[in-house]
């Protein structure tokens, strides 16, 4: 086997080396260890089920945002991008893929997965064409948190506590450059996958009985429904407009899926609903000398319904769409997320400050009535990227995190707590 990977690479290298003198062929990767220590309150060890008490854990964890990716280019203005993800999962080969896609592993917890497969072709110098799988033109910006991508909370860019991360996913998009103003890119994007589908399950908040189509990790929430089935029958369009204004770019961005829902109601029969999903996001991202600033939100409906990365918050646990079991008709998940992201740059130092909150409220069906379920998360705390040598970075970190309150009916019902994570990450790149 190692003198099989050894010709592998041999082979590799003699293809690189004897490309066309025009095409140009850059390979790099990153490696990525987190070292810290995790700190969870009472109510919040329970809502995650590690216990009745404070749960503290100290980690050292290489998460699968490490990658590998080579990027290839001809004279014709054609290129290739690969990029692989290479780590450990968030627990025993399982990971939260932003992608939806397959990821393999074993029980050490060990993963490897397809994180970019995309050609494109600049077919003027102002119109590009690019089919495969990458990120899509919504919602590009992402606040500078990096520490704990393999916790069970998902620590990675802020999402579930205020940011809204769309996805790799497999796409063809065209992009239309008006000079150096900015560009217009639209997508046609993949709709199906793993996302969560339309469902109704129980909640039992304090001994009432809510119906309700979430799952989490802390079992003792609910019990999971029955799904009913969704059917895409369109791809998902998202569609993005990054204008520059000198030291200013501003990024609005909109995406739109939609899904008939098909189930059946014992008291009703058989019946049919759409279901939409969509958002709407602005992001500003600024800089001022030393000073740099950026910003983002967003609002929609059913976000857990189309594939994307939200995170494992309360408010990305009911970001589903609901049905109300007497009436057969779909409830709504009403979502929005915002984030801002203050930094300053002094020589390889450049300390972050971040803030960030997501909230998400539905209606559910208890007894004979409705109520509505609403939750908010918050984070907030900061990063310090620190260049220490050419490829070597350390990144210390402290960030807090509140997952919140069940409310419902309009009353808090269930405190879901709160957390810390506190440690440094060490990033080296070639």
């Amino acid at each position: 086997m190692k003198k099989l990977f050894i010709v592998g690479i041999a082979a590799l290298l003699l293809v690189v080396f004897t490309v066309p003198a025009m095409a140009k062929v850059k390979l790099g990767g990153i490696i990525f260890t987190d070292f810290y220590y995790l700190n969870r309150d009472g109510n919040n060890s329970r809502f995650w089920g590690t216990g009745n008490d404070t749960y503290q854990v100290t980690a050292i964890q290489v998460p699968d945002i490490s990658r590998l990716y080579a990027r290839w280019t001809n004279e014709d203005n054609v290129g290739m991008y690969i990029e692989l993800g290479l780590g450990e999962s968030a627990a025993g080969g399982t990971t939260l893929s932003d992608s939806g896609g397959a990821t393999l592993g074993d029980d050490a917890g060990v993963s490897v997965s397809l994180r970019h497969a995309y050609g494109w072709w600049d077919m003027t110098p102002d119109f590009q064409i690019m089919a495969g799988k990458s990120t899509t033109p919504f919602s590009p910006l992402n606040p500078s948190q990096m520490l704990g991508n393999s916790s069970e909370s998902v620590n990675i860019v802020g999402v579930g506590y205020g940011n809204y991360y769309s996805g790799r996913f497999a796409q063809v998009r065209g992009t239309f450059k008006f000079g150096k103003m900015g560009r217009v890119a639209v997508a046609l994007v993949d709709p199906n996958g793993e996302a969560r589908r339309v469902q109704r399950a129980s909640l039992r908040v304090q001994g009432v009985l809510v119906s309700q189509g979430f799952f989490h990790p802390y079992d003792q929430l609910g019990d999971l429904g029955t799904d009913y089935q969704n059917n895409s029958k369109i791809p998902r369009i998202d569609v993005g407009v990054p204008l520059y204004f000198g030291p200013v770019s501003i990024y609005p961005s909109f995406y739109y899926q939609y899904r008939s829902v098909d189930a059946t109601n014992p008291a009703l029969g058989r019946f049919d609903n759409s279901l939409d999903s969509y958002a709407g996001s602005l992001g500003v991202k600024a800089g001022f000398g030393p000073f740099g600033i950026a910003a983002e939100g967003q609002w929609g409906k059913n976000w857990a319904n189309s594939r994307c990365l939200i995170g494992t918050s309360g408010p990305a646990a009911i970001a589903a769409a609901q049905i109300n079991p007497v009436s057969g008709k779909v409830n709504d998940a009403d979502s929005y997320a915002y984030w801002v992201d203050v930094s300053y740059k002094l020589g390889p130092v450049t300390p972050h400050v971040m803030f960030g909150q997501m909230n998400t409220n539905v209606d559910f069906y208890a007894g004979t009535s409705q109520r509505e379920l609403d939750v908010t998360s918050t984070m907030w705390g900061f990063s310090i990227p620190i260049d220490l040598a050419k490829g070597f970075r350390i990144r210390p970190e402290v960030m807090w995190y509140d997952d919140g309150e069940i409310q419902w009916g309009g009353r808090d019902v269930v405190d879901l707590g709160d957390y810390a994570l506190y440690g440094v990450q060490f990033q080296i790149t070639f």
